[in-house]
């Protein structure tokens, strides 16, 4: 992969990890994930969660969420899971519970939102998916009982913590819609440290210097010095040097870049072989613009929840 271009990976934390299990289908749920009820859409149809009201409960409360409640029960229990075979340190110990409490409260956020979209999952695939679990179990010389045990569940607990992970796969489906297909380019660059020396390579390739041999030899960018500066396909968001992306971008193709491009790197001479409008995105690229589809999704339904918390760093 590309020296200065991002490594595409998908963020296994909070919510993002949900989906990750949720789309693969063939592995065991991690105990990443909090049992919630959804709240019923309103007699008119319109948002449940703006119709959402404190349900009544003495028990004591971890956090509420638009009037929903996460209980203190709910909560020792989900954090007894995450922190089995860890030690979570006195000093760090408000920060760890604020993390739990944070995926439960982003768990309960999407089955809210489900709730209003009439997305839900039924017993009979969560059954289906079960029947899977188990045989992929059976073949690892375990029983479904003893997988979900280990994970500090019960085989109810376990059935809610799989039908909030298929949830949360079929709400990214409709959240983070996001087209296939995008503006792409495809260049070349070679990579320096000074600007005297860019100034000199250019003016070689002014006089005709091959631009791959001079790559080849000058570029400091290992991974695409040997293939004469090639940097691929690349959509907007691909590189990690925002000053390289924008000249590519404004640049026509079959033309190069007057002058040398400053970045934190170095000093770069850029050319553009070819552009598309609407070229098909790899599969890691698609993922990621996803990805970061559904979390800035997650963070707006974050920023507009009336959320009340009473554990860790940010209870009130």
């Amino acid at each position: 992969m590309r020296g200065f271009q991002k490594q595409w990976v998908l963020l296994v934390i909070g919510v993002a990890a949900l989906l990750v299990v949720a789309c693969g289908g063939d592995s065991a749920p991690a105990a990443d994930t909090a049992s919630a009820q959804s709240l019923p859409a309103d007699s008119n149809g319109g948002p449940a969660v703006a119709q959402a009201q404190a349900t009544p409960t003495t028990e004591p409360l971890a956090a509420t969420v638009n009037g929903q409640p996460i209980t203190m029960a709910a909560f020792a229990r989900e954090r007894a899971r995450r922190a089995f075979g860890m030690t979570v340190e006195p000093a760090t110990a408000d920060v760890f519970d604020a993390n739990v409490l944070q995926a439960m409260i982003d768990q309960m956020l999407l089955e809210q939102a489900a709730a209003d979209l009439g997305i839900e999952v039924t017993d009979a695939e969560v059954d289906t998916e079960i029947a899977i679990q188990v045989d992929i179990a059976t073949q690892n010389g375990q029983s479904l009982g003893e997988v979900i045990a280990a994970q500090l569940y019960t085989m109810d607990e376990y059935r809610e913590a799989l039908r909030g992970m298929m949830l949360a796969g079929k709400l990214s489906q409709v959240v983070a819609d996001v087209s296939p297909y995008a503006p792409q380019v495809h260049s070349r660059h070679i990579l320096v440290t000074d600007e005297n020396t860019a100034r000199q390579l250019l003016a070689q390739l002014e006089q005709g210097a091959d631009f791959a041999q001079l790559a080849a030899q000058y570029s400091l960018d290992g991974s695409t010095a040997p293939s004469g500066g090639d940097l691929a396909w690349v959509s907007r968001g691909d590189l990690l040097q925002p000053e390289v992306e924008d000249v590519i971008f404004a640049l026509e193709p079959g033309t190069r870049y007057p002058e040398p491009v400053r970045s934190s790197l170095g000093y770069h001479i850029i050319e553009v072989l070819e552009r598309a409008e609407d070229r098909p995105l790899s599969q890691a690229a698609l993922a990621e613009k996803k990805q970061q589809a559904f979390l800035t999704w997650l963070q707006e339904q974050r920023d507009t929840a009336d959320i009340v918390r009473y554990v860790g760093t940010n209870s009130q």
